[in-house]
């Protein structure tokens, strides 16, 4: 395998309703609106010196309070976990309850620390989103159930519990980005592409010969484009324009994947300098380029595909884990950059977790062998 480089109204009505929904992204700022009360989730009014986990959540008119606002973070498998801006709490479930009725409140988020024999259960904070006509049911991933208002209720202060689908109205809910998710700088922007060129394939262990199975390449590579603060911490995430599609490289059939990589040793790397396997597009002020106050992440988990011999049957590779990589940007007009990765034989009793897709340790048991890959991508600004 080659390296990579990097009747008519109603419905009218309906068609419009998956148009026009926006899709959530990682990271994204919004407020969580139930679509049948019109009201927003946010956390009671915390108690004098009373602490904010399990404060529970209710619906109340909309405001301005940090309390209604929730950072949508990505977890692996296709679930979100949201952030209270306001506690920095996670959407949950009383002592992470499977019962109908359990009710949701704020977390802790566990985290792995030395010598902490706890198991790590974070499940009850992971919400998945069902898709509707005219927005989304969040089903718990730990119970199974979903968001719903105790009672059907409609009126300010109505308590948020999970419960069964049984079709009622009050399991749906709506996502309002908060602000635009652009950049606050002002002045002249310029439009900012981000291509991948190529993936590229060897063996690692055992010779330099690539055959075209080696190059049959799943997984994914996304990017995002962070601003940074006056302390170089990230602190807006820029939507792309147009909300193109941030995943540069998307395949999930693992099975079968087509070939497309190049043979690292075998090809020609500058007749493909200038492919484009993939590309994103972001509007930015041109004055964060110029004081590098603009940062590139880019997000690399593949597996690849491999055959002994001709008589041989597959086996499945991959990375041991998502590898993430980051960029300073600056005024250049172009830049380029290579991704060096390799398939780890000692993850094969892990799952593969890409977004929105679980590929089973199962397909990796007979792996005998590792790829080294390289990702190659440019920039360019317009």
């Amino acid at each position: 395998m080659n390296p990579i480089k990097f009747s008519v109204l109603p419905t009218l009505f309906i068609l419009l309703a998956f148009t026009t929904q926006a899709q959530l992204k990682d990271g994204e700022i919004v407020r969580i609106k139930n679509i049948k009360s019109g009201k927003y989730a946010k956390p009671t009014s915390p108690t004098v010196g009373g602490p904010d986990v399990n404060r529970q959540i209710i619906l109340f008119t909309r405001n301005e309070e940090a309390g209604m606002k929730w950072k949508a973070i990505a977890v692996t498998g296709g679930y979100f976990k949201f952030q209270n801006l306001e506690t920095n709490k996670f959407l949950g479930v009383l002592n992470r309850s499977k019962e109908q009725y359990g009710f949701i409140c704020l977390k802790n988020e566990m985290i792995p620390r030395p010598l902490n024999v706890t198991p790590i259960n974070n499940e009850d904070l992971y919400w998945q989103l069902e898709k509707t006509a005219t927005g989304y049911k969040l089903k718990n991933k730990n119970s199974g159930l979903l968001a719903a208002v105790e009672g059907g209720g409609v009126n300010n202060n109505a308590k948020l519990i999970q419960w069964g689908d049984q079709g009622q109205s009050d399991i749906e809910w709506q996502f309002e980005t908060v602000g635009t998710s652009n950049s606050t700088a002002t002045g002249k922007k310029v439009l900012f592409d981000v291509v991948l060129n190529y993936i590229a394939v060897s063996e690692a262990t055992r010779n330099q010969v690539d055959n075209g199975d080696c190059r049959r390449v799943f997984g994914q590579v996304s990017t995002e484009l962070w601003e940074l603060d006056e302390n170089n911490e990230m602190k807006t995430r820029l939507r792309s324009y147009n909300n193109m599609s941030e995943l540069v490289y998307n395949q999930t059939n693992y099975q079968g994947p087509p070939t497309a990589g190049l043979s690292y040793h075998q090809d020609n790397h500058t007749a493909s300098n200038n492919s484009q396997m993939g590309k994103v597009t972001y509007n930015i002020p041109e004055i964060l380029l110029k004081e590098k106050k603009l940062m590139l992440v880019v997000k690399t988990f593949l597996g690849t595909r491999h055959k002994d011999n001709d008589f041989a049957s597959f086996d499945a590779l991959k990375m041991g884990e998502e590898k993430t990589d980051t960029y300073i940007l600056d005024y250049r007009a172009t830049r380029t950059e290579t991704i060096e990765a390799i398939t780890d034989l000692a993850s094969t009793n892990k799952s593969m977790n890409l977004i929105n897709l679980i590929i089973p340790f199962s397909n990796f048991a007979h792996a005998d062998d590792t790829h080294k890959l390289w990702v190659k991508f440019s920039c360019k600004r317009n």
